[in-house]
């Protein structure tokens, strides 16, 4: 049995979303999986499934070392910063204590502080990676680079890139689906997920405004709920300057903000209505997008900021990628909203591309590290 160790719905946040694919994934690979789930102290009373045998909170430390020690077999464990309780979610170590191989997914890697990261922080998560090296069998980087980066650090625990998985889906009906939107005739440009600063939604504003001087049809779709962590320190402060900022900028009209968490067939549909995608991310540190590989799961046609992902899922030809300049990103928006075979061209290569990252495929993949681990734990 397959220990799977994080956040999980109906906690609605990436990596929960991430934890319930990889069980799919695993089953179709014939391990059965449980979860045992790390939350925020409020949501620990919400009604997750039969797969979830543990909830505990992220407060609460002594129950770490009790559920490290509870686990039987496999830990597959998904680590991010402040994922966990403690400085910057240092708690983690605790839950690599215990029994059978434990395999971390790393979803972060830094290279550089991020934005408003001080060098002090900094530092300090390096080292705290470094212990998390120390205390797993092995490290899964969701970047094909991430091997390099983890031994600029030192560490010598054994690497292994697996993609951030996607779902197998059919390629969508754009054109019948922004009719169901009422949408016919428009070029729509969309963004989606957790909404905050992180996102850059406030700059592509901007852009925005600079398009619709040349050509009033473009529309703007942005879709998704706050981000939980974000609405508990400030409330609707960030949408509420961003619908403010349009305002400003002449551009309210063309902004589509639809808030609330999508399920499954909604997000089909309204990332499947797209035109073209837009990932304006100010963070070019950020090693793995969940956003990006569902968009390219639908192969859509994708324009991006240079981040760590977008760099290589996006090469040879998959999607545009350009810095974040405003006069850049408006010529490449107004280029191809007046150019369809370009568009169906992106769209064709980013489709394609996925299907190497299946999560059936992402299953095998994993299963086969787990083989692997544990029998050199048994020669051990």
């Amino acid at each position: 049995m397959v220990n799977l160790v994080g956040t999980y719905p109906p906690i609605r946040c990436g990596i929960a979303t991430f934890n319930r694919d990889l069980r799919q994934g695993l089953l179709r690979a014939g391990l059965e999986a449980q979860v045992a789930v790390v939350a925020h102290p409020e949501e620990t009373r919400l009604a997750f499934p039969e797969e979830v045998k543990a909830v505990l909170s992220k407060e609460d430390r002594p129950a770490y070392l009790d559920l490290a020690r509870r686990l039987r077999g496999p830990v597959i464990l998904q680590h991010e910063y402040g994922l966990y309780g403690g400085r910057w979610g240092e708690w983690v170590l605790d839950l690599l204590e215990g029994g059978g191989p434990r395999v971390v997914v790393l979803h972060t890697l830094l290279k550089a502080p991020p934005p408003g990261i001080g060098p002090e922080d900094f530092a300090f998560m390096r080292r705290l990676l470094a212990e998390i090296a120390q205390k797993a069998e092995a490290l899964v980087s969701l970047h094909p680079e991430g091997e390099g980066v983890l031994k600029g650090l030192g560490v010598t625990t054994r690497v292994v890139h697996i993609p951030h998985g996607v779902p197998d889906l059919p390629r969508p009906d754009r054109e019948a689906l922004k009719r169901a939107l009422g949408l016919e005739g428009r070029f729509l440009l969309v963004s989606y997920g957790l909404l905050g600063p992180g996102k850059g939604l406030e700059w592509a504003l901007e852009v925005l405004a600079r398009v619709l001087r040349q050509n009033p049809r473009v529309l703007y779709l942005v879709a998704g709920r706050l981000h939980p962590n974000l609405e508990r320190r400030e409330g609707r402060r960030f949408l509420e300057a961003l619908l403010q900022k349009a305002e400003a900028l002449g551009v309210r009209r063309a902004l589509l903000l639809r808030e609330g968490y999508l399920s499954e067939e909604e997000l089909y549909r309204v990332v499947g209505a797209a035109d073209l995608f837009l990932l304006p991310y100010p963070n070019l540190e950020q090693a793995s997008s969940g956003t990006l590989s569902y968009a390219l799961a639908l192969g859509k046609a994708i324009l991006s900021s240079p981040f760590w992902h977008a760099q290589v899922a996006l090469a040879e030809g998959r999607g545009v990628v350009l810095p974040l300049e405003a006069s850049l990103w408006a010529q490449a928006i107004l280029e191809l909203s007046e150019s369809p075979g370009r568009i169906r061209e992106l769209e064709e290569r980013a489709y394609a591309y996925a299907r190497a990252f299946t999560w059936p495929r992402v299953g095998l993949a994993y299963r086969r590290l787990l083989e692997v681990e544990g029998v050199r734990r048994r020669v051990a």
